[in-house]
């Protein structure tokens, strides 16, 4: 499996000369039928450049736009990956540039509101200050950069999207943060809590999301 196309500069068009790492879909297509329909055009090689590319709609859907960068020699191109139907097989041509996008941080504050409440039990933590506790953590965030999220996975369920552990420093912050909150006895439940779930697999794991403008997309 490689990403390695042949583009016609021409007509702005590519067409992967092996299985295409996001859809082998594509490998069905010989390239020599390419070829045959850009004869008298110049044809050269590009290669996806890793960890360039951006969807509209969770990778593994088929449906899903992507926008990615190739090389052709010492040329950086965006390219548009796209299909109308499931039947038919992907479009890949030479745009300008990707749609914007923001960099976000998240959090599952459903997640965090669960395992709050299940960490202190049979004990039962009042609900205005599990609330507290999600917008403590959540003003935390605000000022973080995502480039500072050092991410272990993707996030398989959104599209540009992926996890990392909430960042040491700030869990100090939080755990400062969060003693004006709860009582005496409370405060060593919250101190575990955010030891335990403070990993890219628990409840406090941020999440770096890239948020395109679906309408420039």
């Amino acid at each position: 499996m490689n990403d390695v196309f042949l583009l016609c500069r021409r007509c702005g068009i590519l067409h992967p000369t092996a299985h295409f790492n996001f859809a082998d879909e594509d490998a069905a297509h010989d390239p020599a039928e390419f070829r045959s329909a850009h004869t008298g055009h110049h044809l050269e090689e590009a290669r996806r450049v890793p960890e360039s590319a951006l969807f509209d709609a969770p990778s593994w859907d088929p449906m899903a736009t992507r926008w990615f960068r190739v090389t052709t020699g010492t040329d950086l191109l965006q390219v548009r990956s796209s299909r109308t139907s499931i039947d038919e097989p992907r479009r890949h041509e030479v745009i300008a540039g990707p749609p914007p996008a923001t960099d976000r941080i998240e959090i599952d504050e459903a997640l965090l509101r669960r395992a709050l409440d299940r960490h202190f039990f049979p004990h039962a933590v009042r609900p205005a200050k599990v609330e507290r506790f999600v917008d403590t953590v959540r003003e935390l965030l605000v000022d973080l950069d995502p480039g500072e999220v050092d991410t272990a996975f993707d996030d398989p369920t959104l599209p540009n999207a992926s996890i990392g552990p909430f960042p040491t420093a700030l869990g100090a912050v939080l755990f400062n943060r969060c003693t004006p909150i709860f009582d005496a006895w409370e405060l060593e439940r919250v101190r575990s809590f955010i030891e335990a779930h403070r990993l890219e697999d628990g409840a406090l794991a941020v999440r770096v999301r890239r948020v395109l403008d679906r309408s420039a997309a």
